[in-house]
């Protein structure tokens, strides 16, 4: 009997030491991925230093989400926090960004790199790359003129289900899969009520709905919004009811928080960029 005990904790042993060497491995792929470095040049970009600009900073801020993901004060949060996942972790803004030049900041934001020029986990870059240089410059002056609020926050962590994922390419970041060189909404010079709208709904929409609007997750195609009539769309968007007047859960609450920034203009112009829309993707 007692070979055979011999026998049994000389596997499990082994089997241990296979998982722990296993896991090692995983560990170094998962980190040297993580910190490939991206060659993602620096854009020099204008930052208004005047009051207005900041306050236009500040709607862009909210519409766009900025506080969703980093808080009220924008002073940083655990946004993510599963078991065997990960721990995701949002920075205190006004803490990290002392130590960003703007065109550092402007880099980040709009192509997910970090100042050392690593992908930054979780920041939706896709949908703020096609940002105005003005409306980007505001966004960097109203961060650069927001009070540090200080908090205590855990450091992000990748646990062994994410680690799995981001070896096998299943946990993909924005820096690591959009197209940094392509054609930007905001750089046109069309200032009609349709580009406006288009210009709206990709820099706020598609991080829910898709880069596409067609809608992902449980988020519905945003072409859904032509069963809408326009008070009915703006009722949508300023308290988050659906026609019937039911409140219709995150859309009411992002709603709530976020679109409330939104003006009638905007409002208007995005529902006439969506009935340019085909009901069928193409």
């Amino acid at each position: 009997m007692r070979p055979y005990l011999i026998g049994i904790l000389a596997g499990l042993v082994l089997l241990a030491a296979a998982a722990g060497g296993g896991y090692w491995w995983m560990v170094r792929r998962t980190d040297a991925l993580r910190y490939t470095r991206l060659d993602i040049p620096l854009t020099d970009i204008r930052v208004p230093n005047d009051s207005a600009s900041r306050a236009e900073g500040e709607r862009v801020a909210w519409s766009r989400g900025c506080h969703g993901c980093h808080g009220d004060s924008l002073q940083g949060k655990v946004f993510l926090d599963e078991p065997r996942v990960m721990r995701l972790v949002t920075p205190n803004i006004p803490e990290a960004i002392a130590r960003y030049s703007d065109a550092e900041l402007a880099r980040i934001i709009r192509h997910g790199v970090t100042r050392e020029g690593f992908a930054a986990l979780g920041m939706p870059s896709a949908t703020f790359y096609h940002l105005s240089d003005l409306d980007l410059g505001r966004l960097v002056a109203y961060l650069r003129a927001a009070p540090l609020v200080p908090s205590s926050l855990p450091s992000t962590e990748l646990r062994v289900m994410a680690r799995l994922a981001l070896v096998q390419g299943k946990l993909p970041t924005d820096a690591g899969t959009m197209d940094h060189s392509a054609p930007r909404l905001g750089d046109r010079p069309d200032s009609t009520p349709v580009a406006r709208g288009e210009y709206l709904a990709v820099t706020i929409c598609t991080e829910c709905h898709g880069l596409d609007l067609r809608g992902q997750d449980n988020a519905p195609a945003l072409p859904k919004a032509l069963g809408y009539t326009l008070p009915e769309f703006r009722s949508l968007l300023l308290d988050g009811r659906a026609r019937d007047g039911r409140d219709i859960g995150l859309m009411g609450r992002t709603a709530r928080r976020r679109f409330r920034w939104l003006d009638a203009g905007d409002i208007d112009a995005i529902f006439a960029y969506l009935a340019t829309m085909s009901l069928v993707a193409q």
